[in-house]
């Protein structure tokens, strides 16, 4: 009996905990479902309460952007202002600027004008100068090459007297300090006039280099055939070389024939010939532009 009871009881025992591990089971499904529902309640509430604050956002947003339109425009207009007063102001920098720069031009042409006269007027006056004393020469010239070629025999101190005054030579020491620097520093701009500007080029540039080129050519012939003559044929001590005259009253001309007193005229003879060179053809037209030149200067530039 009691080993039944004990049985029974056993039996009883397990089914009741299988009962209640199976109820247990079911409580915790039902547990797990309505947790899910709850969850996804949750989800959609917070779905529907992002999407319901979404909507105000994307408002605000599109509200700004319109309230902003204006204020972009307005700072547009301000940097066009501030481009226009910079563009304004270069350009009226460069304006001043170009004016300042005209005025002292005009300035510099005015300073160099006078110089370039007063530059003009020394060469002027070298030429006349140098024209005069050639001139005044061409008379002794003739005398002495036709009593070196004469029938009659020249005295000595004839001769002499003749031949040394007829014993220089003639450089041109010209001015052109003024023209090489406007030249060189590109200040002839400076001259509006464009005669002008072509007188001073063709006087400075073709006719004064001319002048000079013969006067060196009439230097280096004196140089080699009348100097040599001197030193072979006439005595130091019978004429004063500072004054070209003579200290002695009966000169000797050392080695003299009928053949050097021909050889002395043809030298002297063609000396005379480029001095007159010298003067007709390449002095005088330089001087006539001189004044030309001279006369243009003081017109445009008011000078006495």
């Amino acid at each position: 009996m009691n080993i039944a009871v004990q049985a029974f009881y056993c039996i009883f025992i397990e089914t009741l905990a299988m009962s209640e591990d199976k109820n247990t089971k079911r409580t915790l499904s039902k547990l797990s479902s309505s947790t899910k529902k709850v969850r996804q309640s949750q989800t959609a509430k917070q779905v529907k309460t992002s999407s319901d604050n979404k909507a105000p956002h994307e408002n605000s947003i599109k509200y700004l952007n319109d309230e902003s339109a204006p204020h972009h425009l307005e700072k547009w207009n301000h940097y066009l202002f501030e481009f226009l007063m910079l563009f304004l102001a270069v350009t009226a920098g460069f304006f001043v600027d170009n004016r300042r720069e005209v005025y002292m031009e005009k300035q510099k042409a005015n300073q160099f004008s006078k110089q370039l006269l007063a530059d003009l007027r020394k060469d002027s006056l070298l030429f006349e100068n140098r024209n005069r004393d050639i001139q005044l020469l061409q008379t002794g010239f003739d005398k002495l090459v036709r009593i070196l070629t004469q029938d009659s025999i020249a005295s000595n101190r004839s001769v002499l007297e003749t031949l040394l005054p007829l014993a220089y030579v003639f450089d041109l020491p010209v001015t052109t300090t003024t023209y090489n620097q406007m030249k060189s520093s590109g200040a002839l701009r400076y001259i509006e006039s464009q005669q002008l500007t072509a007188h001073l080029q063709e006087y400075y540039d073709v006719l004064l280099p001319r002048s000079i080129n013969i006067a060196n050519v009439s230097l280096n012939f004196y140089s080699q055939n009348v100097n040599p003559f001197y030193l072979k044929h006439i005595r130091v001590q019978d004429y004063d070389s500072f004054n070209d005259t003579l200290i002695n009253k009966n000169p000797v001309i050392t080695e003299r024939t009928k053949q050097t007193d021909q050889e002395l005229a043809n030298i002297m003879g063609n000396y005379r010939s480029l001095l007159q060179i010298q003067v007709v053809s390449m002095n005088n037209p330089a001087l006539d532009k001189i004044k030309e030149t001279m006369k243009i200067l003081r017109d445009e530039y008011n000078i006495d």
